[in-house]
């Protein structure tokens, strides 16, 4: 089954000095500083997150078997953690699980990989600040959240960077035109896609950059749509958004369309506000907000049939889709839902903290 885009075993040594330091870190984790209670459920995880715990950074997993999600590890935090810019956490293709830290002063960030037979984090060298990692199919891109360069006109671009994730070995280097606010990969294809520009119809550009040879091509947003999400199944931009007029925005039923060219798909979403989006080459799945409730629908990717729906009665927003074997979690704030699109029965479960990412 093709994992949506929403995406061998190496270790990095670190110098020893920083490896004495990580360890004595992780040792009083496990201990749940700051009152941080720690789970052992690690087989057990379907999926891993981020969430705040007592002002702490936990790894956490989430067993959608069992509907649960624990605290499993504290992020090592130190007094240089840029505060203003959350951590990150990206599964990579080969299943392993990716832990960044933004740093303060234009520092590199912090990496570490999530070690479920060791139950521990296990630190890498970064050399890069402030990238958002998304992982292709044996390559992976880092994308900048600022422009940090100009064109030959004068325009603002952004740097992605391709690497090898068996090494983090840098590919190549690959210039973007504009700001990137929108990004999404698909782990079964060397291909991201990026957003840039303003919200609103063709003030939105999308580039899809291609990792194998860096090859980049430049679509223009699509007429009339608020963009607000972004899907790369197999490096097809798939643009998510509601009508700029005449959108209800409000509570109702959610209504979703989609056009479709040689260039990619748009999907617009009326009666209710697109939070999160995950596509495969043959459908698509929205979890659009309606008063206070969320609506989960699934379309076919080429006709725009609609296919399955269910509702999420108390959740206000979806931060997050991701799917796993036994049905789709939906991330809110501090909650888990799964949902069973097939049948549409869902279940609700606590975060132990606040969401950062997932």
């Amino acid at each position: 089954m093709p994992r949506p885009t929403t995406h061998a075993r190496v270790r990095t040594p670190l110098s020893v000095a920083a490896l004495a330091a990580t360890a004595a870190l992780l040792a009083t984790a496990c201990s749940g500083p700051g009152g941080v209670d720690l789970g052992t459920d690690w087989k057990g995880a379907s999926a891993f997150a981020l969430a705040e715990v007592d002002g702490l950074v936990t790894v956490v997993g989430v067993n959608a078997d069992k509907s649960r999600a624990e605290s499993l590890a504290v992020v090592p935090q130190q007094a240089d953690d840029d505060r203003a810019v959350g951590p990150q956490i990206v599964e990579l293709a080969d299943g392993r699980w990716l832990v960044t830290v933004p740093r303060k002063g234009g520092k590199p960030d912090r990496r570490y990989l999530v070690n479920r037979a060791d139950h521990t984090l296990d630190g890498l060298r970064g050399d890069e600040r402030l990238r958002r990692v998304l992982p292709g199919r044996t390559l992976v891109a880092e994308v900048a959240g600022l422009p940090d360069a100009k064109s030959a006109s004068g325009s603002p671009e952004s740097t992605v960077l391709v690497r090898n994730p068996a090494d983090w070995s840098t590919r190549r280097e690959v210039k973007v035109p504009g700001t990137i606010g929108l990004a999404a990969s698909d782990p079964a294809s060397d291909t991201v896609c990026l957003g840039s520009g303003s919200g609103s119809g063709s003030g939105t550009r999308v580039t899809v950059v291609r990792l194998t040879d860096g090859e980049v091509t430049t679509v223009a947003g699509p007429a009339g749509l608020d963009v607000t999400g972004l899907a790369c199944p197999a490096g097809r931009p798939v643009v998510v958004g509601s009508p700029a007029e005449g959108a209800s925005g409000a509570s109702g039923k959610v209504r979703v369309s989609v056009t479709g060219n040689a260039a990619g798909t748009a999907v617009s979403v009326d009666g209710g506000r697109a939070d999160a989006v995950a596509a495969t080459g043959t459908s698509i799945v929205v979890a659009a907000a309606t008063g206070g409730d969320t609506d989960l629908v699934e379309v076919d990717a080429g006709t725009g049939e609609e296919l399955r729906r269910a509702r999420v009665e108390g959740l206000a927003g979806a931060q997050h889709l991701t799917r796993t074997a036994t049905g789709w979690l939906v991330y809110g704030e501090d909650s888990v839902t799964r949902v069973d699109l097939g049948s549409g029965a869902t279940e609700r479960f606590d975060l132990p903290g606040t969401l950062l990412d997932a």
